[in-house]
């Protein structure tokens, strides 16, 4: 099923279930919590999904959908390929917000298909907008001639990731969101220029002060 057109009472299934999902995770949702939810009778949910896991599926492609609309849209607002990063990662720490922190685990364990879906988003969308955010640096001497575009761009994709799988760093006392810019501030001052750095550093500044 394409997420273009599902009818009215297919999209209010998937979103009521995409909200539970994303604050329960997907383990412990039932279809009978997201008909409780959505007052809508399970039969009909059962009408329009043959079973949980072909919502799940849905739900996953939906929400990649709107990401990558969303990525889109700070590209084409980006001032500069470190305003584009730093947009992208403000962009993810809102959307960390309210996320259980087992969500990506569970799909990949109980829901392989969706999991699918996600590797593909991940290696062929998100990949590709690193790699041209990455040769827009180079271009404007904002990231370092020698840096590896591809290897660096697959890095920041896997730490994209990390930032799913808090439990990969437990030992810290750190919050989803501050993990994030831990990891994303790493990344680009290892790859600018000087002339990178000053930028960062100007952009955290107008940050501190708003």
């Amino acid at each position: 099923m394409s997420t273009a057109i599902m009818d009215i009472t297919t999209q209010r299934i998937v979103d009521g279930a995409d909200e539970l999902f994303w604050r329960y995770g997907v383990k412990s949702i039932t279809m009978d919590d997201i008909s409780k939810s959505i007052g809508m009778s399970k039969k009909t949910i059962y009408q329009h999904f043959e079973d949980k896991d072909a919502l799940v599926n849905i739900v996953v492609r939906q929400r990649l959908d709107h990401q990558e609309m969303e990525l889109q849209m700070l590209h084409a607002t980006a001032i500069d390929p470190i305003d584009e990063i730093l947009k992208i990662a403000s962009h993810l720490n809102i959307m960390f917000q309210g996320m259980n922190p087992s969500l990506l685990f569970e799909i990949q364990k109980y829901h392989p298909i969706a999991y699918d879906i996600f590797l593909q988003h991940k290696e062929e969308k998100i990949f590709g907008m690193l790699v041209d955010n990455f040769q827009w640096g180079k271009k404007t001497g904002l990231y370092r001639p020698e840096c590896h575009v591809e290897l660096l761009s697959k890095m920041r994709l896997d730490q994209v990731e990390w930032g799913f799988r808090p439990e990969l760093f437990n030992r810290f006392t750190l919050s989803v969101q501050d993990l994030h810019i831990q990891l994303i501030e790493h990344y680009l001052y290892g790859i600018c220029t000087l002339k990178g750095h000053k930028l960062i550093n100007k952009y955290k500044q107008i940050q501190e002060e708003e």
